[in-house]
């Protein structure tokens, strides 16, 4: 069986859910890599967060409470402008069909992934879009 590949600690993850669950395992997951994990419940949460302490990548499933992702997506290019920076972001979603992958990436999702979680998937897809990944020894 293949080694799952490595996240570089220090990596800074928001995670954005309105299930408690996805973020826990989420949490646990990248806890287990040494990745700085935050949470977040909704969209203000979320940008509240970001205005705290910068993330390297946002995680945010589609169908939140209250604004959805592509509202999330929207404040964080707003973000974005605002501060000069460039936050990467993948839709971990239950919302899973053409037409969510689709809008997911125009809405400005780097990645749209379907739910339930492939661990290996998201790990490798984070390494592509940060482009840091811990040697292993």
């Amino acid at each position: 069986m293949p080694s799952l590949p490595l996240l570089q600690k220090g990596l800074r993850v928001l995670v954005v859910d309105g299930t408690a669950d996805s973020r826990d395992l989420l949490t646990m997951l990248f806890d287990a890599y040494g990745v700085e994990t935050t949470t977040a419940t909704c969209v203000s949460e979320a940008i509240a967060s970001m205005q705290q302490a910068l993330p390297d990548l946002v995680i945010s499933e589609l169908f939140l409470p209250g604004e959805d992702g592509y509202a999330l997506m929207d404040q964080v290019k707003t973000f974005e402008t605002t501060y000069r920076v460039q936050v990467p972001a993948i839709a971990l979603t239950v919302c899973a069909g053409v037409h969510d992958r689709t809008g997911a990436l125009a809405a400005g999702f780097c990645r749209h992934l379907a739910k339930p979680l492939d661990i290996d998937e998201l790990l490798t897809t984070i390494i592509g879009i940060t482009g840091v990944a811990q040697s292993a020894a």
